[in-house]
C-alpha cells in the first residue's frame, strides 16, 4: 500500500484531507469484515464443542460470546470515530449548527 503522504507536489490539501478520510473509512470496513469472519469462525466453533460435549448446556458453555463483546466494542468504538454518520457533535457539527441558528435568526 502507497505511504499516505505520498502525494505529488501540488495535491491540494482539501484531496489530501479527504483522500487520508477515506482510507480510515476503508480501515473500519476492512477491521469489520475481518471481525465478521474471525467471530463466524469462534462462534461454530464454540458450536461444535457444545454439540459433541456430553455435559449439560449451561451459560458458560457459551465462551464465544467473550471474544464477541470485548472485539465488538473495539470495532464499534473504531466506527464512532470513523464514520461521519455516527459523529454527533464534531467541530464539523458545531459549525454547521451555528451557520444554522445565525441564518434563522436573520429570518
Amino acid at each position: 500500500m502507497a505511504d499516505l503522504d505520498d502525494y505529488p507536489p501540488g495535491t491540494p490539501d482539501r484531496e489530501i484531507a479527504i483522500r487520508r478520510r477515506v482510507h480510515r473509512i476503508a480501515e473500519f470496513y476492512r477491521h469489520l469484515l475481518v471481525y465478521v469472519i474471525v467471530m463466524s469462525l469462534v462462534w461454530i466453533l464454540n458450536v461444535i464443542v457444545i454439540s459433541t460435549s456430553t455435559r449439560p448446556i449451561k451459560w458458560s458453555s457459551l465462551w464465544a460470546i467473550w471474544p464477541t463483546l470485548g472485539w465488538g466494542v473495539g470495532v464499534l468504538v473504531h466506527g464512532i470515530t470513523v464514520l461521519p454518520a455516527w459523529r454527533f457533535f464534531s467541530q464539523e457539527w458545531e459549525d454547521r449548527k451555528v451557520k444554522e441558528l445565525m441564518e434563522k435568526e436573520r429570518q
